[in-house]
């Protein structure tokens, strides 16, 4: 497995007890550590196999064609990279303090884990969960916090070093499915499905997937398509685009 992702930026690494609380914008340092993952694209892809399929000729669920359902929070499709921050009167939606994420729940899929926080490698490229099939997703501390505005990156392996892992049935969801995410100040955010989409790796749509929102938007991704092993692993990455709908609990 391989992400689509890797940041190399001196905001990355901040201390999330630093971090301002979000009202009507992200902080320019995630902002900027986002966008610096998404401008080295597939860095990891391109050299490191972490993942193992189950078998050759059995890949993990895959996502309709038609699992996505347009809605008016969707990120633009191919926002510029100098996509500005969005204003407090443009955004949508409730909008949550910073808080650390500390469990992921998935009814739809069975699904509840622990989130462990992931940074960068001395190298710059992205940390990953371990490769044990009861290792969790994890949260990409580059990105928003759950709940606030803009997408907050949530990661998890689709096979393990032995078979399915945490977010092997990734692909089984669908729109209107809801994730939970609990956080460390005991507050829950509720996101609603909006979209699941398949990619592949070669053609990652970066910006719609990192891109600035006007809303608290989460994005869950695996990998996922066929195994090649000559190639590396799956060839595809899962993306399951959320948004929350309930912050008040």
């Amino acid at each position: 497995m391989s992400w689509p992702f890797v940041a190399a930026s001196p905001h990355a690494t901040e201390d999330r007890h630093d971090r301002e609380s979000v009202t009507a914008q992200p902080s320019k340092s995630r902002r900027g550590s986002l966008w610096a993952a998404a401008a080295v694209l597939l860095l990891i892809g391109g050299g490191t196999a972490i993942g193992f399929a189950v078998t050759a000729n059995d890949p993990p669920p895959q996502p309709p064609a038609s699992a996505a359902s347009p809605s008016p929070t969707d990120v633009t499709a191919t926002p510029p990279p100098s996509t500005p921050p969005v204003a407090a009167a443009q955004t949508t939606g409730p909008i949550m303090s910073a808080a650390t994420p500390t469990q992921v729940s998935i009814p739809a899929i069975d699904v509840d884990s622990t989130l462990m926080e992931l940074g960068l490698n001395a190298d710059g490229t992205a940390e990953v969960p371990p490769l044990d099939p009861a290792a969790p997703a994890g949260w990409y501390r580059g990105s928003p916090t759950p709940g606030e505005l803009g997408p907050s990156i949530v990661l998890g392996h689709v096979t393990s070093n032995t078979g399915p892992a945490i977010f092997y049935r990734l692909g089984d969801m669908r729109p209107g499915d809801e994730v939970t995410v609990a956080r460390d100040d005991g507050t829950v955010a509720i996101f609603t499905v909006d979209a699941v989409e398949q990619y592949p790796k070669a053609d990652f749509p970066t910006q719609k997937v990192y891109g600035n929102t006007d809303h608290a938007a989460l994005r869950l991704i695996t990998c996922g398509g066929v195994f090649d092993g000559a190639a590396g692993p799956h060839l595809d990455n899962i993306v399951v685009y959320a948004s929350l709908t309930d912050g008040g609990q």
